[in-house]
């Protein structure tokens, strides 16, 4: 009888949600936040293109339309979007500020949700962000854009 192998497996990805999951859940075309300098407050939008399941290191290409930089990245600076739909009203997020491909802090104001046929949003609140008055926006982010914070 042998050990179920998988059990074992080492591989794992810390996926958004804050669960772990295995880590060849990662396909190619989904979205990621990226740390492209280790232990630095700085998250970026990427597409995976390949994960690597023996060395743990994924290939990613920036989503930033003006750039056409490719990472390799280890797992430890690798966050595989997905699974927000439970944010509630207060929620600390990092999320992608509008027409940029970077992450803020920000605070969740409205739960996610869907109109029509699009696709899910949720509004938040970004750390910092007051205008010229002190007042800070409401702001919509698409919710495939959002992660708990690293």
């Amino acid at each position: 009888h042998l050990p179920n192998l998988t059990a074992f497996a080492d591989y794992r990805l810390l996926k958004s949600t804050g669960e772990f999951q295995v880590a060849g859940s990662a396909k190619p075309n989904d979205l990621a936040a990226i740390q492209v300098v280790q232990n630095s407050p700085d998250w970026i939008l990427a597409k995976v293109i390949m994960h690597d399941l023996e060395t743990g290191l994924f290939k990613l290409a920036d989503e930033d339309a003006e750039s056409s930089k490719i990472f390799h990245l280890p797992e430890s600076q690798v966050v595989v979007l997905g699974g927000m739909e439970r944010l509630q009203r207060g929620d600390s997020v990092f999320a992608v500020y509008p027409d940029t491909t970077s992450f803020y802090q920000a605070s969740v104001v409205q739960a996610p949700r869907k109109v029509g046929v699009g696709e899910a949003f949720v509004m938040v609140n970004f750390i910092d962000d007051a205008d010229e008055q002190g007042i800070t926006h409401d702001k919509a982010v698409l919710l495939k854009h959002v992660m708990r914070p690293p």
